[in-house]
């Protein structure tokens, strides 16, 4: 099957789409042909700022309803296909917006949240973020909060966590766990990529790692900045350590201009270090730097030997086998 007809007829998955970005450049995702986006509604805020949050994105969706569908399900996200939708999915990308009350992981459930990242490379009270020297581990609030997402069938996530938390939840949680935009470290070592060791008990649990396009997360290899090959050479690592049922896509695409003063803040508040966030601007790989050029990611796919079955695989069809094991795998009758 030619690469635009196998893509045009694929399940496309993003995994991580930080939600500003997102808003101002849908129509990216539309042009490329991407069925669901996973969009990060929530990261820092309190539960107030969450609220408000999550409103504004539902108002976004309706008044884009001829395009864009909240989904829940994993059949909310073949019928957006079917009918030629963009399916979202709403992600948090830590859990601020709980403090430190357990229950309103089931208030943001019936909100339609699905993805819950459990830190952002800080120190929280459900454990350490992947930016922390100590790497302590879950803590016993965090012990709580994802048995719950697991009752709930609410997807664990450890992108941005630090590797004693993750493991931790790996071997805590009754769902498979994913490192939505994560990369391997023994590829290109930085904070914010992941140990073999935690790439395999993702894979154990039945999970997935999403592969992230943000530069500084993927390595030089040739001195000319990362390409679309280097992307994929991510993808074929974790394939071959683990199975290629158990890598994906999670871009992460963000704004490239972002005003120095606030990373500069960020840098101040500990939130990122300067050696695994370069200032900006920002580039993603070349062939693949905006979300209208994923075909482009299709026909390279192919030319690396990659099968049809396997691409379709990587492109959306793990992440839709995952997310119909945990959303499936939750919130009893009388939850509901």
């Amino acid at each position: 099957m030619p690469a635009r007809d196998l893509h045009d007829t694929a399940v496309v998955v993003d995994g991580t789409c930080p939600g500003y970005y997102w808003m101002q450049n849908v129509d990216a995702w539309r042009a490329g042909g991407v069925t669901c986006c996973v969009v990060t509604v929530v990261a820092f805020e309190d539960v107030r700022q969450a609220a408000t949050a999550i409103a504004g994105l539902f108002r976004f969706l309706r008044e884009r309803r001829d395009q864009l569908v909240l989904a829940t399900t994993v059949d909310d996200i073949r019928a957006a296909k079917a009918a030629g939708e963009l399916a979202v999915v709403l992600q948090f990308q830590g859990t601020s917006a709980l403090g430190y009350e357990v229950d309103l992981v089931e208030y943001y459930w019936r909100l339609g949240v699905r993805v819950v990242q459990l830190t952002y490379n800080q120190r929280g009270p459900v454990g350490d973020g992947c930016e922390e020297p100590g790497d302590a581990g879950l803590s016993a609030f965090g012990r709580k909060v994802v048995a719950e997402l697991n009752r709930l069938g609410m997807l664990v996530d450890v992108s941005h966590t630090g590797e004693r938390t993750s493991l931790d939840a790996v071997e805590v949680s009754t769902a498979p766990v994913v490192a939505s935009h994560s990369n391997p470290a023994a590829l290109h070592p930085s904070a914010r990529n992941i140990s073999d060791e935690l790439i395999e008990a993702l894979a154990a649990s039945g999970g997935l790692v999403g592969i992230n396009g943000f530069s500084a997360f993927l390595g030089d290899a040739d001195g000319d900045g990362p390409g679309l090959d280097r992307f994929v050479d991510h993808l074929v690592y974790v394939a071959d350590l683990v199975g290629i049922e158990h890598v994906a896509l999670g871009l992460d695409y963000t704004i490239r201009d972002a005003p120095r003063e606030l990373y500069d803040q960020y840098v101040r508040d500990g939130m990122w270090s300067a050696d695994t966030y370069p200032p900006p601007p920002w580039s993603f790989p070349s062939g693949l730097d905006t979300a209208a050029e994923f075909p482009k990611l299709t026909e390279r796919l192919l030319e690396r030997g990659f099968g049809e079955a396997d691409v379709r695989a990587v492109l959306g069809e793990n992440w839709l086998r995952v997310f119909g094991t945990v959303w499936g795998s939750g919130a009893t009758q009388e939850t509901r």
